[in-house]
């Protein structure tokens, strides 16, 4: 009788523990969620959050739109931050250099939101999937990867390879190898079997990749550069920001905000570097600044609310209405 007794008890101490849990949980995703609405930068609501899938009609749109007065030719150029969480906008918010809020100024800032839509078509708020659906316009069950080491669906086109069968010059460059080795092999054989004009470039780390963009966008007066030396289409990544995560944690802890602070340093830098261009005046440049994924704790690829809540920068505006809520492509 004893012995059953003990059973029970600890029965109940375990559920309780696991309840308490469960709760703490729950309540610190509910505390992260009213933190996130109450965020005074952003240009719409949290009830208005749109998919990250919109990233692919924002380009979309831009390169099909006319040509404003006095202008060339279109450019757009991607910037991806990866694992930049929503709160971590508060470690740069209020930087001289800070090229997200320097892009809301010109355009907006908004919610978006990675994974699929719940109950629907739900898939890893991971780096693989995230991106490819921002480039793709849809999630992984029309690309093929819902989650990372997986291989996109090879009729499924980017915009970037989208835009190079248009005649433009597009580019990729990552510093993670086995996100560009595998998911992208389809888009890299395609590339150069039948010519079609995307580079793709894996860089050693984010200071090769800054310096790589630096090549792209600089153009000095004077100075010839061929297509491919100088993009119409450009998607890039820094990874500062996941890699503390992955090491200290997705908050601000000291080295998360400094991993912000460097996202920030050279996505300001490359934009300014845009601006000064000796063709600037003549050039149409939508400027995209987004995020893959948020964390929490040290990992992420869950539907919770600090994994799943992205946020976007655009230079243009965006009219937040049913097709931008509600925006897949297939």
């Amino acid at each position: 009788m004893k012995k059953r007794i003990a059973a029970v008890i600890v029965a109940v101490l375990v559920c309780t523990l696991i309840f308490t849990s469960c709760s703490s949980k729950s309540e610190n995703e509910s505390k992260y969620t009213e933190q996130a609405s109450a965020m005074d930068i952003f240009d719409n609501t949290l009830d208005e959050q749109m998919p990250q899938t919109i990233v692919h009609k924002l380009v979309t749109d831009h390169f099909n739109s006319p040509l404003q007065a006095g202008k060339k030719v279109k450019k757009a150029i991607f910037i991806g931050y990866d694992g930049f969480r929503v709160d971590g906008l508060n470690n740069i918010k209020d930087l001289d250099n800070s090229a997200i809020m320097y892009v809301k100024s010109l355009g907006g800032l908004y919610y978006t939101f990675s994974g699929g839509v719940a109950g629907k078509n739900e898939q890893a708020t991971s780096t693989a999937p995230s991106w490819m659906a921002m480039l793709t316009g849809g999630w992984g069950e029309y690309n093929g990867i819902t989650d990372n080491s997986q291989m996109k669906n090879p009729d499924v086109k980017t915009f970037l390879t989208e835009q190079a069968e248009n005649g433009r010059c597009a580019s990729f460059t990552t510093s993670w190898r086995e996100h560009t080795e595998l998911s992208y092999r389809p888009d890299i054989a395609n590339s150069i079997k039948n010519n079609i004009s995307v580079e793709y470039t894996h860089q050693i780390d984010d200071t090769a990749t800054y310096y790589q963009i630096l090549k792209y966008v600089s153009k000095p007066a004077g100075e010839e550069k061929t297509p491919e030396q100088d993009p119409d289409c450009i998607f890039f990544t820094l990874e500062y920001t996941d890699h503390a995560g992955h090491s200290t944690g997705y908050k601000s802890n000291d080295e998360y905000i400094q991993a912000c602070k460097d996202d920030e340093n050279y996505g300001y830098d490359i934009i300014k570097t845009i601006e000064a261009r000796s063709t600037y005046d003549e050039e149409d440049w939508l400027i995209v600044i987004s995020t893959d994924h948020g964390g929490k704790g040290t990992g992420h690829g869950g539907q919770t609310s600090m994994e799943k809540l992205t946020w976007l920068a655009c230079n243009k505006a965006i009219d937040v209405n049913d097709d931008y809520l509600n925006y897949e492509v297939k």
